[in-house]
C-alpha cells in the first residue's frame, strides 16, 4: 500500500480554488488526477486541494493511490482563475513546494541524501553495501542513517565508518536485520 504525502499551501486567500501540478524531477513527468500515476502527457494533472473547514486560507491533499519513485519532485500550486484549471492564465503561488520522496515518504529533512542498499554477499545488520556516490571515506561519518523502506523502515543507527571505494557503510550498533537489496535510507545531519 502506498504511503500517505500531503502537500498544503496557506498562501491563497479563503474560498478559493486551488489546483497544484506535480512534476518528477528525474524524467519530467506529471501526476495524472484520473489514476494516481506518473505520465508523460497525463490526460488530467491538475490535483485539486481542499480548503481545511476550520483553518481559513490553508488548502490541502493527501495522495496516497500508488506508491512515487525514489527521487526529487516539484508541486506547482495555483489559485484558478476561470472555470477550469489553466496554468498559463492561472495565478500560481510564489513559491513551489521542492521536496524529496524516498522510501514512498515525502522527506523534507535537510541537509540529507538518499540512496538505496545494493546487493552485496558481505553485507550483514551492521555493514552494507549502499549506492551513495561519495568516493570519500569517512564522508558520512557522525551521521545517522534512517530506512523509508523496507522491513527496517524508521529504524536510524550513527555511521562510524564508510568506505568510499566500495560504498560500504557501518554503523554503530546493529540494526534488527540485515538490511535487503533496494531498501532506501536517507542520512540525517550530513
Amino acid at each position: 500500500m502506498a504511503n500517505v504525502k500531503k502537500l498544503f499551501t496557506a498562501k491563497i486567500a479563503t474560498g478559493a480554488t486551488v489546483y497544484a501540478i506535480i512534476r518528477r524531477e528525474a524524467d519530467g513527468y506529471y501526476l495524472n488526477d484520473a489514476d494516481g500515476a506518473f505520465a508523460n502527457a497525463p490526460a488530467d494533472p491538475y490535483l485539486s486541494l481542499t480548503e481545511d473547514a476550520t483553518i481559513a486560507g490553508y488548502y490541502e491533499v493527501s495522495e496516497s493511490r500508488t506508491a512515487w519513485a525514489m527521487g526529487r519532485y516539484k508541486a506547482f500550486i495555483y489559485n484558478q482563475v476561470g472555470g477550469a484549471p489553466a496554468p498559463a492564465t492561472d495565478a500560481p503561488i510564489a513559491d513551489f513546494m521542492d521536496f524529496d520522496i524516498i522510501g514512498d515518504r515525502l522527506i523534507t529533512l535537510f541537509p540529507f541524501e538518499g540512496a538505496k542498499v545494493e546487493t552485496d554477499a558481505g553485507n550483514s545488520a551492521t555493514a552494507f553495501m549502499t549506492s551513495l556516490p561519495s568516493a570519500t571515506n569517512s564522508y558520512c561519518v557522525g551521521s545517522f542513517i534512517k530506512f523509508a523502506s523496507g522491513n527496517l523502515v524508521e529504524q536510524q543507527r550513527k555511521i562510524i565508518n564508510y568506505a568510499g571505494a566500495t560504498g560500504v557503510v557501518t554503523v554503530a550498533s546493529a540494526f534488527t536485520e540485515t538490511p535487503a537489496a533496494g531498501d532506501e535510507f536517507f542520512l540525517v545531519n550530513q
